[in-house]
């Protein structure tokens, strides 16, 4: 099953690079933002978490924690397609493997994510369960994430997250409200 989430034009303008457009607060010294806000209408918890990837000048590779629920939804953004069209048609999403520290390895199926209703070939959603593991797994690590995308028709894309400040902003966005 497809994850249908609209993502904002506040994080969809992050995640494109417009770092200096984006009203996201930056955690001192790290490469992690967030932005606290709520929902007008419903006072739902609509804030975020970025942790932007530290070997991309660019800006276009990060990972989003998006509140929901008391929850936090996970996305992995990239400069790259993770996926053709194709692949996307037959619902063949590449799995991603991450290493937290210097842990074992471990693989997680991934969905396509969905930019203002259309398939967004760059971007990574995950269901329920793995935006749990992924959230503790960035809550829990002590300096960095590697995450390696196993595209099906392509190499694979290796990131790495230097989580510094990522508890921090979790806190100050107050993710579980």
């Amino acid at each position: 099953m497809k994850k249908y989430f609209k993502l904002t034009a506040l994080v969809l303008g992050f995640m494109l690079g417009s770092f200096a457009n984006a009203e996201l607060q930056r955690v001192p010294g790290t490469n992690t933002y967030y932005e606290k806000d709520l929902d007008a209408m419903t006072d739902a918890n609509t804030s975020m978490v970025v942790v932007a990837e530290i070997n991309d000048t660019q800006g276009e590779t990060a990972m989003a924690f998006i509140c929901r629920d008391g929850k936090a939804s996970a996305f992995l953004n990239t400069r790259n397609n993770l996926m053709s069209s194709g692949e996307y048609d037959l619902e063949r999403s590449p799995n991603l493997m991450y290493r937290v520290d210097s842990q074992q390895a471990k693989t997680i199926p991934s969905q396509t994510g969905l930019t203002s209703g259309e398939p967004d070939l760059t971007l990574l959603a995950f269901d329920d369960a793995r935006d749990a593991i992924l959230t503790a797994a960035f809550t829990n690590t002590t300096s960095k994430i590697v995450m390696r995308v196993l595209r099906n028709n392509g190499s694979a894309l290796d990131d790495t997250f230097s989580i510094g400040g990522f508890k921090e902003a979790m806190r100050v966005v107050n993710y579980r409200k």
